[in-house]
């Protein structure tokens, strides 16, 4: 594929919530474009975009997918992401190196949340960004009505460019009024608006037309392109991707009026950690950074790039900062969908792939040879789903290892690892619907089966009084027997202080040789766990008398010793449980407060504060027990029509009530007598 210059470059992330037709407006613009034979829908299974076996079988977007056409002696990049919030992560790792965001909205169902997530992308990494208002051929459906909500959503700098010449059955085009001519009556206020949205985004421009109350056609057209560009007008498009209504003005608008990735800012560090200002040049050193990997059978093993300055060609060295190594570039691809397109070389703004790198993997930095500047990392969202996970038959462990290390590698929002804590195999995601798929790729592609379960809780046990406890060992079998005696004292250290062991012997009563086997025999009592089997904390132990035999005595014994007092000790000495505690920070639009507020106190938590964001959002902030939370990712969205989300980290552990430890103990016992 012809190189084309960077300045005549665009690329595009389609963004917006599930089912609102991002992939068939790609299918549509590829058609229009002459890319494909036949027209592919969502319902067949055979759209360029979603080609994936789970997004053929569910009939929705689940994975980014990269598409291209020229336009206007351009290209277009389109990166069509899913819409759902397991998903997120899609849209959060390519969002920082878009050049433009397309939020597509269904004009039958207004602002949803993944309009909401897209916008917050949008603002955070400053992208300029356009409302495509689709399927306006529906029955009650309003362009007008869709305008008026999302200029109370979002703000009045939202703009109407282009129009529908009637609505529903009765959609018969869409016309620009900037550009259009035979122009509809009656969008005089409309063309107002746009002229003092065109005002706004410059002082000068803003004194003039308070002064005149115009501006002039030149003005008009400079000031409309710098607010485009700069983000401080969002044109919003009507259309219908249906009846390919309004697909033509959009391409024009991103051709035209979206910044060129030679106007992008770009920031990196050196190796000293300052901050580089670095120029989006063709004939500069080459940059780029890693947005995707993909191992797929249809495509192989692919990593996705996006060129920031200078120029890659096929079969070129080049350097990976990030990693330290060095890699070759082998083929260089263009993708549509699972199709894929040699091209010569790559520049600034291009969206490409290579295949079969080593040391090349999600966020990368990659560069020309000795480069030292490195990209910002992209942050993804935190992952809150949790799951503890094993494999159903022997055959499979050795394998789930290595298959959950290749489900991480395509979605860095999964993530697998050993908790201590619990010695449970945890797995996180961002949602029960992306867990569900990938453990079901798991089982396809790497033939390994394995069960879920909701992981347990990191219980801790402690005491609450003082006790003094004898600890013998004494066994006689022939030969040389066994024997150790301690007798320890076991009191409460402080909240958060740990364990301390304490040597009061004197006068050689419990031979020095024994005592560390003393203090790891009661150390490693108490992580065992007395109570529950959850390790035992802040206590301090004193080894104050005991006795030995000459012959008999070792240090396995008085290690032994140290246990079986321990195991007493703790029983006699008031235990008791203790739980994590989460500090947990909900964000939600004003109208879900109450409910939000009576659900957490109903889950034992204690309301710290409240916040207001703006935009008519709330932060509610709180501690909750970690066991009332393990499955509140799905129920806040199903409490807030998914429009909530929230960020928790550990506060302290506290004292479980008194009925809810009687369970976890009586549990613990039951298990126990299974086991036996």
């Amino acid at each position: 594929m012809a190189t084309i210059e960077a300045g005549k470059i665009r690329n595009v992330g389609i963004v917006g919530h599930g089912g609102v037709g991002k992939t068939m407006l790609v299918e549509h613009i590829l058609h229009m474009a002459g890319l494909t034979g036949r027209l592919g829908t969502v319902e067949e299974g055979n759209t360029v975009c979603d080609y994936l076996e789970e997004e053929i079988e569910r009939k929705h977007t689940i994975a980014m997918s990269l598409a291209n056409t020229e336009w206007k002696d351009g290209r277009i990049h389109f990166v069509d992401h899913p819409g759902y919030m397991d998903f997120l992560g899609e849209m959060a790792s390519s969002t920082p190196l878009m050049d433009g965001l397309v939020i597509v909205v269904d004009a039958s169902t207004g602002v949803q949340v993944g309009m909401d997530n897209a916008w917050k992308y949008a603002e955070r990494f400053q992208v300029p960004r356009a409302f495509f208002v689709n399927k306006l051929d529906r029955e009650h459906t309003s362009f007008n009505e869709t305008v008026h909500l999302l200029q109370e959503t979002y703000g009045r700098h939202c703009v109407p460019i282009v129009i529908p010449i009637g609505e529903g059955a009765d959609l018969k085009d869409v016309v620009n009024i900037v550009t259009g001519e035979n122009l509809p009556d009656g969008i005089d206020d409309l063309q107002e608006a746009l002229v003092e949205a065109v005002a706004e985004t410059d002082d000068i421009l803003m004194e003039k037309y308070l002064d005149t109350l115009e501006l002039s056609p030149e003005e008009f057209r400079s000031g409309l392109q710098q607010g485009i560009t700069s983000g401080k007008i969002i044109p919003i498009l009507a259309g219908s991707v249906a009846l390919e209504k309004g697909i033509t003005q959009l391409l024009d608008l991103i051709a035209e009026s979206f910044p060129s990735p030679l106007d992008r800012k770009i920031v990196a560090k050196d190796d000293k950690g300052e901050e580089v200002i670095v120029k989006a040049d063709p004939d500069g050193p080459f940059l780029a950074q890693v947005f995707r990997s993909i191992v797929d059978p249809f495509v192989g093993h692919l990593t996705l790039f996006r060129v920031l300055s200078g120029t890659l060609k096929s079969d070129s060295d080049f350097y990976n900062v990030t990693t330290h190594t060095k890699e070759r570039s082998g083929k260089i691809l263009l993708l549509n969908g699972k199709q894929q397109v040699t091209a010569d070389a790559v520049v600034p703004g291009d969206l490409a792939a290579m295949t079969k790198l080593k040391n090349t993997h999600f966020g990368d930095t990659i560069g020309a040879a000795n480069c030292n500047l490195q990209m910002p990392t992209i942050e993804l969202p935190e992952s809150m789903v949790k799951l503890a996970i094993q494999p159903k038959s022997r055959s499979d462990e050795d394998k789930i290892g290595e298959a959950l290390n290749r489900l991480a590698e395509e979605d860095p929002t999964f993530i697998h690892y050993r908790d201590t804590a619990t010695k449970e195999h945890v797995i996180k995601g961002m949602g029960d619907l992306q867990l569900d798929i990938l453990l079901s790729r798991m089982q396809r592609k790497y033939k390994v089966e394995a069960e879920t379960r909701i992981p347990k809780v990191a219980y801790l046990e402690t005491i609450k009084g003082k006790v003094e406890v004898q600890g013998k060992h004494k066994k006689q079998s022939g030969g040389h027997g066994q024997y150790g005696d301690v007798h320890l004292r076991i009191s409460p250290n402080g909240r958060g202080a740990g364990y301390e062991f304490i040597d009061s012997i004197v006068g050689g009563v419990v031979p020095k040789q024994y005592i560390p086997h003393v203090d790891k025999g009661g150390f490693e009592a108490l992580e065992r766990g007395v109570i529950s089997g959850h390790p035992v904390v802040d206590v301090i132990v004193e080894l104050f008398f005991g006795s030995y035999h000459a012959v008999d005595s070792s240090e396995m014994a008085f290690k032994l010793a140290a246990s079986k007092a321990i195991q007493k000790g703790i029983r006699e000495a008031r235990p008791c449980l203790l739980e994590p505690i989460m500090e947990i920070s909900v964000t939600v639009p004003e109208e879900f407060m109450g409910d939000i507020n009576g659900d957490l106190n109903s889950r034992r938590g204690r309301i710290l504060g409240m916040d207001a964001l703006g935009g008519g959002r709330q932060v509610i902030r709180a501690n909750v027990p970690e066991a009332e939370i393990l499955r509140y990712s799905t129920e806040l969205r199903s409490m807030t029509q998914g429009r909530g989300n929230y960020e928790v980290k550990l506060s302290h552990y506290d004292e479980v009530p008194d009925h809810l430890s009687k369970e976890i103990i009586a549990a613990y016992e039951r298990s126990r007598e299974e086991e036996d």
